[in-house]
C-alpha cells in the first residue's frame, strides 16, 4: 500500500486515537465469465450490517494508551521485546528505494533522516543531527550543517558526502526510486562545503524545496563499492545483501530477516537522539488478518491493524479485552481502484470508461457490507479534512443505468446473445500492419494479498459489473510481485490503498504526467490543465492561493476518475495492554516522528502478561 499527507485545514485539528481492523477476511471469488450477466434491476436482498459507533466501544482509545513515558526509566521495560506486524515483507530495506508501507515502517527504525516531521506534519530539522538549515532570501538554495560525531552503525562517520552522493543516486536514470526522483530534479546543485556542511541549489524557488532536502540518505562507503559494475544498486549479488541486510544510522541496528517471517531490529546503544525504550523489534511478516489476530490473542504480536469485521467483534469480545485495546482515528487514506490508460489496453484510456466504472460501484453496499460502517466515501484525493480538499458538487453515485448509457457512448455496446459489452478496435498484427479486431469488454483487477479488504470489495464489483455487460476477473497477487507489476505498469486495473503524505504536492508523484516514468502515475493519467496547476501551486508561496490551485486538482481528477475512489479508510488498530505512548497522525500509529520511538510498557504490567510472549528471537 504505497500513502501521502496534507496540511491541516485546522492546526488545532488532532486526530482523535483508535484501533480496529481496517480490512475484511479474504473472501472466495467467483468468475462470471461462464454465465450470461445480470439483468439491470436493483437488489434490495442485501444481508443488512450492523453498524457500529466505535467511539462507544469500552475498549477504544482508553486513557492509558496515550500515556507518556515515566520519567525514571528503571520503571520501564527497556530490556523488553516489541512485537509488530506487517501484512507483506518489505520490498528493500534500501530507504532511497523504499515505497510500500512495509519498507517505511523499517526504514523509521533503521534510519534517521537530518530533516523530520511530527504527527501533524510540521516541518523541522532533526535536533540532535543538525545545527543549522538555512535558505536564501530567493529560496534558490540552502544550506545543512550537521553535528559532529555523528555516525552510522558500523562506526563510520556520517559526512556531508553520504548526503551528496545519496542525492546522487536518487537522480540517477539507472537507479530505481519512483518515490523520490520527481522531489529530486528539483535540486540541480548539491555539494559538500566540508565534511558536515552541504548546499544546495534549487531549480526554482518552490515553497516544497523544505521537503525537497528530505530523502533516503545511504552510507557512501558502502553503496560506492560496485557502483560501476552494477550502477542499478539492485541488481548483483553484493546490493541485494546490503539491501536486505543494511547499515544505518537509526535508533535500532538489523540483526536478522527471516524470508516471510520476520525481520528483527536491536537498540543502537550509540544512538545519539533519544533513546527508544524497547531493547528489541520484531516485525512479523503476517499477511493473512485471521492469523494476526489469532497471534494477537496468543500474545505473539503486540499491535496489529484491524480488519472492520474483526474490529466489530473485538470491540465486545471478552477474550480479546484480556489481552488488548482499540484504538481509532481518523486516517488520510483511501482505497482505491485504479485504471491503466497507457494504452496496453483498449478499455480506461476513454474518460467515459472510467467514470462508468465510477459509477458501477455500490458505495453504500460496501461501506455497510465490507466496511461495517466504519470507513465513509471517499471524494478524491484530499481527505476532507486537508485544507486542499474540494467539496464535491456532484459525486459519483452507484447508478448502473447512468454506467451503461457512458459505455455505450464510448463504443462497448451489449450483445444480446451472451449479455456481454464488444467494441471493435484496432490492433497491430503479428506483420506489423494495423487491423480491426472485436474485442470483449473483460478485464483483470489486481490484488495485492495481506489485505482484507480487497478481496470482498471486488467480488461485490464483479457482480455489478456484470449486471452491465461487463466481465471483471481478480486476481490475488503476492505483495512485492503486486507493487513490481505496477511499477513496470503490467495490469489493467488494481485496487489498493494511499495513506496521507505531508504535503499535498504528493500528488504530483501520483497524477502530474511527466511521474508515468519517473514516479508513481502507474497508469499514464495525463491532463494538460492539471500539469499546469501542479506546476503553479508548487511556486506559490501564499498558503491560501496555493491550497485554492490544489482544490482545484482535487476537483478536476475526481471528475477524469483516473482512480475511482471508494472509501476513506480510519485507524483501526489493536494494541496490547501493555503498550503506553500511542499518538496517532492522519497516517495512523506510524510513519511520524517520533511515532514508535515513543512507545513504552511499565516493568509492572509486563511482568503480568510475559507468561503468554515467546520471547526467543532466531
Amino acid at each position: 500500500m504505497i500513502k501521502f499527507v496534507c496540511i491541516f485545514r485546522y492546526r488545532s485539528v488532532f486526530l482523535c486515537m483508535a484501533v480496529a481492523f481496517v480490512f475484511v477476511q479474504l473472501l472466495s471469488i467467483a468468475s462470471t465469465g461462464c454465465r450470461r450477466p445480470d439483468a439491470l434491476t436493483s437488489d434490495d436482498s442485501a444481508v443488512k450490517s450492523a453498524v457500529v459507533d466505535p467511539t462507544k466501544l469500552p475498549i477504544v482509545n482508553p486513557s492509558g494508551l496515550t500515556e507518556v513515558a515515566l520519567a525514571d526509566r528503571s520503571l520501564i521495560a527497556t530490556e523488553d521485546t516489541l512485537f509488530t506486524s506487517v501484512k507483506g515483507s518489505p520490498s528493500t530495506l534500501n530507504p532511497i528505494f523504499m515505497s510500500a508501507v512495509a519498507d517505511k515502517r523499517a526504514e523509521e527504525l533503521l534510519y534517521s533522516r537530518p530533516i523530520t516531521f511530527d504527527r501533524t506534519f510540521a516541518w523541522r530539522p532533526e535536533p540532535f543531527m543538525v545545527d543549522y538549515v538555512t535558505f536564501s532570501d530567493d529560496h534558490l538554495s540552502a544550506t545543512l550543517k550537521l553535528k559532529r560525531g555523528l555516525t552510522w552503525h558500523d562506526g563510520v562517520a556520517y559526512t556531508a558526502d553520504d548526503i551528496v552522493f545519496s542525492l546522487q543516486q536518487i537522480q540517477d536514470p539507472r537507479v530505481p526510486c519512483p518515490s523520490g526522483k520527481d522531489s529530486a530534479v528539483q535540486i540541480v546543485g548539491c555539494k559538500a562545503l566540508d565534511p558536515l556542511t552541504v548546499q544546495f541549489e534549487f531549480k526554482a524557488p518552490l515553497p516544497t524545496n523544505k521537503w525537497n532536502i528530505n530523502f533516503g540518505i545511504i552510507p557512501k562507503h558502502i553503496y560506492e563499492v560496485e557502483k560501476v559494475a552494477d550502477p542499478t544498486l539492485s541488481s548483483s549479488a553484493y546490493y541485494n545483501k546490503v539491501n536486505r541486510a543494511p547499515i544505518g544510522n537509526g535508533p535500532y541496528r538489523f540483526v536478522s530477516w527471516v524470508a516471510d517471517d520476520r525481520i528483527v531490529f536491536e537498540r543502537w546503544e550509540d544512538y545519539p537522539g533519544p533513546k527508544p525504550y524497547f531493547k528489541r523489534i520484531v516485525m512479523r511478516i503476517v499477511p493473512d488478518a485471521s492469523t494476526r489476530l489469532l497471534m494477537f490473542e496468543k500474545g505473539e504480536i503486540d499491535e496489529m491493524e484491524l480488519t472492520p469485521e474483526q474490529f466489530i467483534r473485538c470491540g465486545t469480545d471478552k477474550r480479546f479485552a484480556a489481552v488488548g485495546v482499540l484504538g481509532y482515528a481518523s486516517k488520510w487514506t483511501f482505497v482505491y481502484v485504479g485504471w491503466n490508460m497507457d494504452g496496453s489496453n483498449p478499455f480506461f484510456a476513454d474518460r467515459r470508461v472510467r467514470r462508468a466504472m465510477s459509477f458501477a460501484v455500490d458505495y453504500d453496499r460496501l461501506i455497510e457490507q465490507v466496511y461495517h460502517g466504519l470507513f465513509t466515501k471517499s471524494l478524491g484525493l484530499f481527505h476532507p479534512e486537508c485544507a486542499a480538499h474540494m467539496p464535491k458538487d456532484a459525486p459519483y453515485t452507484f447508478d448502473l443505468e447512468r454506467a451503461g448509457k457512458l459505455l455505450d457512448e464510448a463504443g462497448w455496446r451489449r450483445d444480446e446473445r451472451d449479455g456481454w459489452r464488444y467494441k471493435d478496435v484496432v490492433v497491430q498484427g503479428e506483420s506489423g500492419l494495423s487491423q480491426t479486431e472485436r474485442r470483449k469488454f473483460s478485464f483483470h483487477l489486481l490484488i495485492p494479498q495481506g489485505g482484507a479488504t480487497g478481496a470482498p470489495t471486488a467480488a461485490i464489483y464483479q457482480e455489478d459489473l456484470a449486471r452491465i455487460g461487463v466481465e471483471m476477473t481478480p486476481r490475488m497477487i503476492e505483495w512485492t510481485t503486486f507493487i513490481k507489476m505496477i511499477n513496470r505498469h503490467e495490469f489493467e486495473a488494481q485496487i489498493l490503498s494511499f495513506s496521507a503524505a505531508i504535503d499535498p504536492d504528493f500528488a504530483w508523484n501520483v497524477m502530474h504526467s511527466e511521474s508515468y516514468d519517473l514516479g508513481r502515475n502507474r497508469g499514464k493519467y495525463a491532463n494538460s490543465e492539471v500539469d499546469r496547476l501542479f506546476v503553479e501551486a508548487r511556486g506559490e508561496f501564499d498558503p491560501d492561493r496555493r491550497m485554492a490551485l490544489y482544490r482545484q486538482i482535487d476537483k478536476i481528477v475526481y471528475d477524469d476518475a483516473p482512480y475511482t475512489f471508494i472509501a476513506d479508510a480510519p485507524t483501526l488498530w489493536a494494541f496490547n495492554r501493555r503498550l503506553r505512548g500511542i499518538q496517532f497522525s492522519p497516517r495512523g500509529p506510524y510513519l511520524f516522528h517520533p511515532g514508535v520511538l515513543d512507545w513504552w510498557a511499565s516493568k509492572e504490567m509486563d511482568e503480568r502478561i510475559h507468561q503468554l510472549r515467546d520471547s526467543s528471537i532466531p
